[in-house]
């Protein structure tokens, strides 16, 4: 079976003896002209080789030209065509369109060639004058496409003459013609006209017109009236008239009376139309004027400026220094004033700054005058004098706390408009206006905070930031002051001197701890044995006071679960109610020394405890303790000022608390001012070496790096085990933030850290930094089970969960973008096993198991990449993603040289109206397996209809094993010879030329084999393989003991690595799977 080729030009050969010659004409009937070829004569053979292959219909020339031809073939990859020739002849070649014609004349022919029929002569004259017309209009669309003609077709009437004026906007060439009355117009350029202008209005003397185009040009038709001669001519190249002479007609006769009546009805016509104007509903409606001019007028000694606006107008009025500024919300215009001598007076410049839908109004004052804003109407009014003629009503500004809890300010505008980022051009920094309605509300007094300063206003409300965080929203009828993490204001508006009844009240739960301290062992035995004894022997309200007296001497003296104990006692039997809130405090500072926050924090988030200030200062330590710093720092901004209050101890473990949480959300004055304020001679050991970690924090957050360094060092050399550890884990922090970590010491340091400190967020910090460390130095498998441990231990923390997400992310590039390269293939595939609950669902994750696979197979693991591909078929996919995995799973059966199993996935996964593509892969799988299977003649009947390189292969290989050697031999030569012209083979190449030729040998076919060795016997003249190839294409005996070396060589070549080479070249660009080499045959089979 010969191979298809591609992209056939179907030919035809006819062969005829003529009177003393031989005559053969090469036909292509569905050409213009003939493929390109090269002639050549070879011993005996008579060679046409065509660049493109060609399907040519052959003659018995044997028959039909017995006495000139022997036999005529065509070569298996349909570039060639030979002829045979009995004897020498002349040749006289001629080509006539798509017809060669060659004539072969004996050695004594004379004269001139046989020319060429006359038929033939007089079609290739009608194909050149074709030719010449398909030329002139493909010019003419080319430059028409290039400059873009176009005709405008003007037409002017005349009392005696009608013009048809033709402009074009490119030269053109013209021709007129007329046969009898009928006229044309003919232009160059293939483009429409439109005769529009011209058909509206025909004369007698012109019966119709109509245009059209072709590729030829364009062209206006005239039929003409009898008698009528037009006049064409040329103007300018790219404009050309046509006149055509008409009746004359004179002009109408007016009389006196005419003009009269025209002119009385013109008057009447003007009367009506003044009195049909009837009164418009929308002049009643105001409407915003485009353009409004502020006015000035004087009150005694007071200026005032009046801006006539037509409706409610938000405004913002305020002074800075010598300039007032005026913002308004409108869309209309402002003009400067007319010129006045009182506003000159007293301004040195009236200025508008206009904006799409805002209005910036800028006075500068020559004189200190008051400015004062009011409302008439709808109008605004500034006044500028000596007294104020329209007070402003006062805003005031008032704290609150938001939903979370933090501090925000409000200002009742009243009315508000909206809010203006306004920069001063004067001084340079931003503002924020809030615009109102009338009537004018202000700020009386600028007011200073640590977040903003609110500015005097004589209307609206101006904000001065101090921080880009700060925010300014509407919340009608209020403007709410905002900040990231809430404002730095007190918690209460009422003052807090000493003594006042507003401090007793703030600090109603305030428990003196501080005096009932008692340091010396053996009294505090004694005052704690006298307090059991009258908790003991005390009845009814006595009884209640002491046992809480009892519980908060305890507490002073830190023993607060005795202190939770006796408290336990007195709520199961208390009975004097109103010291239940007293109990209720003291056991919530019962459970923040004893490490219970989550316990105290049910008490002291109460909405009454958040009032008092004493319970803010234990609220923070709380909050510290269960990780809130926000709310910690919050509180502990508010508490500072009783800190005094309470025993040195408190003082120390409150500060050292809140700078912790100043240091954790980025307030490092706040925490340095804490450190500062902490006594450092009453510090335990613990406290210390915290309070040196702490320190080391601010100079972190502080730029100090170097001086961080050194005391975290401090902190690691006095070995406090909580402390030590933070101070590691920063230490590294810090080192690869300067770039100077040892990824493998850091490792090593912070996996021993881990193990040694558990059980807080810290942990799960240190595990995150580790992992990721693990990550960057290339250990995956200490990196995949830190994160397991991490995520085992701490599964809500927030570190510990974006941590997972990293891992997955780590999981998904090891193995989708290569970096498993960097790991063996069996450590690659036990990391997959152990890990592989981090593959992502969809389609990420198929793709990462295809790409392990891909790796086994790289790594000639074929039975483990099989088994990774099979488990994906029974448990991942569906649909057309099911088949494609199957192709590749069939492949890497087949490398593994198990056919039928190949065929067994390919049929267990059939999917109707898949892509083409994929169904041609498929196929092209089946028919290898069943070749390798042993059904040859079942695997060509389903590859029939189907062509290309690795079709050609197998084909090959099905030909061989049923010994149709010269089927095999020519497919073989067909499907080099389609490779590029002097291209070196590789040595299978060569070795499959050598095997073609053994092919011919045993076949017999020494045409072939003669064909063969003229076709390729300069590419491998150069090669090693050269005098194997010379010896079988030469003269050769198929007994002899050397051809049958030559031929177990050649059957040694296993073709399963050719088909996959293939294979892989065919579909390896679109992402299939396509093993390099199969596995090594089993020895107990014996060699087809």
């Amino acid at each position: 079976m010969i191979a298809p080729v591609h992209a056939q030009d179907q030919g035809q050969l006819f062969a005829s003896e003529q009177d003393g010659y031989g005559r053969l004409i090469l036909s292509f009937p569905a050409l213009d002209a003939l493929p390109k070829y090269n002639f050549r004569l070879e011993n005996g053979v008579m060679s046409l080789e065509f660049e493109e292959p060609v399907s040519v219909v052959l003659p018995d020339v044997g028959v039909s030209m017995p006495d000139y031809l022997t036999v005529a073939r065509v070569d298996p990859d349909g570039r060639g065509l030979r002829i045979g020739l009995r004897s020498s002849f002349n040749f006289n070649r001629i080509e006539a369109g798509e017809q060669l014609y060659i004539d072969l004349m004996p050695p004594s022919w004379q004269g001139m060639p046989p020319p060429l029929p006359q038929e033939v002569i007089d079609e290739l004259a009608v194909r050149a004058r074709e030719a010449a017309v398909r030329a002139e209009r493909e010019r003419k669309a080319r430059m028409a496409l290039e400059l873009e003609p176009k005709v405008n077709v003007r037409v002017g009437r005349n009392a005696t003459f009608l013009r048809v004026q033709f402009d074009w906007t490119v030269p053109t060439d013209a021709q007129f013609s007329k046969k009898g009355n009928i006229g044309a117009a003919n232009f160059e350029w293939p483009v429409p006209m439109d005769l529009g202008a011209l058909v509206s209005g025909l004369p007698e003397e012109l019966v119709s017109v109509q245009s059209g185009s072709s590729p030829d040009g364009a062209v206006a038709t005239f039929v003409f009236a009898d008698g009528v001669e037009p006049r064409f001519y040329e103007v300018t190249p790219s404009q050309y008239v046509l006149d055509i002479d008409i009746a004359g007609q004179g002009l109408p006769a007016l009389t006196q009376a005419d003009l009269q009546a025209a002119q009385a009805e013109s008057e009447a016509a003007a009367a009506a139309a003044s009195a049909a104007e009837a009164p418009r509903i929308s002049a009643l409606q105001p409407a915003a004027a485009e353009v409004i001019t502020p006015f000035v007028n004087v009150l005694g000694s007071t200026v005032r400026v009046v801006f006539p606006f037509e409706q409610d107008t938000p405004a913002g009025v305020f002074r800075r220094g010598d300039t007032v500024w005026m913002v308004f919300d409108t869309v209309s215009g402002i003009q400067p004033p007319p010129h006045s001598p009182e506003l000159d007076g007293i301004a040195s410049e009236f200025a508008v700054i206009a904006g799409s839908d805002t209005q910036v109004v800028r006075i500068d004052l020559s004189q200190d005058r008051l400015a004062t804003i009011g409302s008439e109407g709808m109008a605004w009014v500034l006044s500028l004098g000596d007294m104020m003629l329209s007070p402003t009503e006062p805003m005031a500004l008032n704290r609150r706390r938001d939903i979370e809890g933090v501090f925000e300010m409000v200002a009742d505008v009243a009315r508000p408009g909206r809010i203006h980022d306004f920069r001063d051009p004067l001084v340079g920094d931003m503002l924020k206006v809030v615009t109102a309605y009338p009537p004018a509300r202000g700020l009386t007094r600028s007011l200073d905070y640590v977040d903003f300063t609110a500015l005097r206003s004589v209307h609206g409300l101006v904000i001065k930031p101090k921080s880009a965080a700060l925010n300014v929203s509407l919340e009608s009828p209020l403007a709410v002051i905002s900040s990231n993490g809430g404002l730095t204001v007190s918690a209460s508006d009422a003052p807090r001197n000493a003594g006042t009844e507003a401090q007793e009240a703030a600090r109603a739960s305030y428990i003196d701890l501080a005096a009932l301290v008692e340091p010396d062992a053996v009294k505090f035995m004694q005052t704690r044995d006298t307090l059991e004894a009258q908790a003991a022997s005390s009845e009814g309200r006595d009884r209640d006071a002491a046992r809480l007296e009892l519980a908060q001497f305890l507490l002073a003296n830190k023993m607060a679960y005795e202190a939770l104990g006796v408290l336990r006692v007195l709520e199961a039997e208390l009975r004097s109610q109103d010291l239940t809130k007293q109990m209720r405090m003291t056991q919530a500072i019962a459970n923040v020394m004893a490490g219970r926050p989550r316990e105290a924090l049910q008490a002291l988030n109460a909405s009454a405890a958040a009032q008092e200030i004493d319970a803010l200062f234990w609220r923070s330590m709380a909050r510290a303790a269960q990780d809130d710093n926000v709310g910690a720092r919050l509180d502990a901004l508010e508490a500072r000022s009783v800190v005094d209050s309470y025993p040195e101890w408190l003082r120390n473990d409150f500060r050292l608390k809140a700078a912790r949480a100043a240091v954790e959300t980025g307030d490092t004055a706040f925490a340095e001012r804490l450190l500062d304020e902490v006594e450092t001679a009453g510090l335990t050991v613990e406290d210390a070496s915290l309070y040196n970690l702490l320190s080391g924090r601010v100079d972190e957050a502080s730029g100090r790096q170097q001086e961080a360094l050194d005391t975290y060092g401090q902190v690691i050399s006095a070995d406090v085990r909580p402390t030590r550890a933070e101070a590691v884990y920063r230490t590294l922090l810090l080192l690869d933030a300067e770039g100077r970590l040892d990824v493998s010491k850091a490792t090593q340091t912070l996996a021993a850290e881990t193990l040694l400190w558990r059980g807080d967020n810290l942990e799960a910090q240190m595990q995150t930094l580790l992992a990721q460390l693990y990550f960057r130095h290339g250990d995956y498998r200490l990196g995949f089970e830190t994160v397991r441990a991490a995520i085992t231990s701490f599964p809500e923390s927030t570190a510990v969960n974006a941590l997972r997400d990293q891992a997955q992310t780590m999981f998904s590039d090891l193995f989708l973008n290569g970096l498993a390269d960097s790991i063996g293939a069996v450590e690659a595939l036990a990391i997959y096993y152990d890990f592989q609950h981090l593959t992502p669902a969809g389609t990420r994750g198929d793709e990462m198991i295809r790409n392990l696979a891909r790796r086994l197979v790289r790594m000639d693991l074929l039975p483990q990449a099989a088994e990774l591909l099979q488990y994906q078929l029974d448990n991942r996919l569906r649909g057309v993603a099911r088949t494609q995995i199957a192709a590749d799973l069939a492949v890497i059966y087949l490398a593994d040289r198990k056919p039928q199993d190949a065929i067994r996935v390919l049929n267990d996964t059939q999917l109707p109206d898949i892509p083409d593509s994929l169904a041609r892969q498929r196929r092209i799988l089946e028919a290898r397996a069943m070749i390798d299977g042993g059904r040859d003649q079942l695997a060509l009947d389903l590859v029939r209809n189907m062509d290309g390189k690795d079709v050609d292969l197998m084909r090959i290989d099905a030909h061989w094993k049923a010994h149709r050697f010269s089927q095999a031999g020519e497919m073989i030569e067909a499907i080099y010879a389609r490779e590029t012209a002097g291209k070196a083979f590789d040595r299978a190449a060569r070795l499959n030329l050598i095997k073609a030729a053994v092919g011919y040998v045993l076949a017999g076919d020494n045409f072939g084999l003669s064909r063969l060795r003229n076709k390729f016997g300069e590419q491998m003249v150069n090669s090693p393989e050269w005098p194997m190839f010379d010896y079988v294409t030469g003269p050769i005996q198929v007994t002899s003991l050397e051809f049958k070396k030559v031929a177990a060589e050649v059957s040694a070549q296993d073709s399963l690595n050719a088909f996959l080479a293939s294979y892989r070249e065919t579909y390896g660009a679109d992402g299939a799977l396509a093993p390099s080499n199969a596995a090594a045959p089993s020895t107990n089979v014996a060699a087809r």
